[in-house]
């Protein structure tokens, strides 16, 4: 329980034992603790971001790196790093910004309505990125299918035997299900970092509708 709920219990229990609080009063809490938890899903998004270009890196030395890269070629691997990235970097510049916003309005209408842009941001961020992730993942899956030896030698043998369409079929239908497996993984992991902290923003703007300053 935090304290403005703390404080309200005791309003409700004790009556007149307690000095009320003003609206204008509140409005301070519920802005600070707005502009706090926006501050996190910023510092969230550096975090995330510093750890993936961490293990991008690290990652990039292994056999099965190097292979994709060979199948793919230096253009389209740099040019799928980039847009990963990219989107890390603009939805990190769009958190800062509507954590200024918050962090310097005085208005409960405009701390409302940048309450609701900044679960629209983080919305939307979770949703691009997981597109992005399913869209990535099944390209490389058809790079592999296309140039990885071991699955064109499978094919030719399973082809020659009539069951080219199968063989295909269950790859496609594996990998595809595998990409959803780790995209809902993915999801969790943003719904579990980030849907806590919307919860909490969301709880501070129902309290600011009770308020008119």
């Amino acid at each position: 329980m935090d304290v403005l709920d703390k404080l309200k219990n005791d309003w409700q229990k004790n009556g007149d034992r307690y000095p009320r609080i003003s609206e204008h009063e509140i409005y301070g809490m519920l802005h600070k603790k707005s502009s706090s938890i926006v501050k996190w899903i910023l510092f969230i998004s550096i975090i995330e971001f510093a750890v993936f270009l961490t293990l991008s890196l690290m990652l990039s030395d292994t056999q099965n790196a190097k292979t994709m890269v060979n199948y793919m070629g230096e253009v389209l691997n740099i040019t799928f790093t980039v847009i990963d990235m990219g989107i890390n970097v603009v939805f990190m510049y769009l958190f800062y910004i509507n954590y200024k916003k918050i962090k310097n309005t005085d208005k409960v209408k405009n701390l409302m309505a940048n309450i609701l842009k900044s679960r629209k941001i983080v919305s939307r961020y979770i949703m691009v990125k997981l597109i992005a992730t399913f869209i990535l993942a099944l390209i490389s899956i058809q790079y592999v299918h296309t140039y990885d030896p071991k699955w064109i030698e499978l094919f030719q043998e399973a082809e020659q035997e009539g069951k080219g369409f199968v063989i295909n079929l269950l790859y496609y239908g594996v990998g595809i299900i595998a990409i959803l497996l780790f995209v809902a993984l993915f999801w969790l992991f943003y719904k579990l970092i980030y849907g806590l902290l919307l919860k909490r923003l969301n709880r501070n703007y129902q309290e600011l509708k009770k308020i008119e300053i």
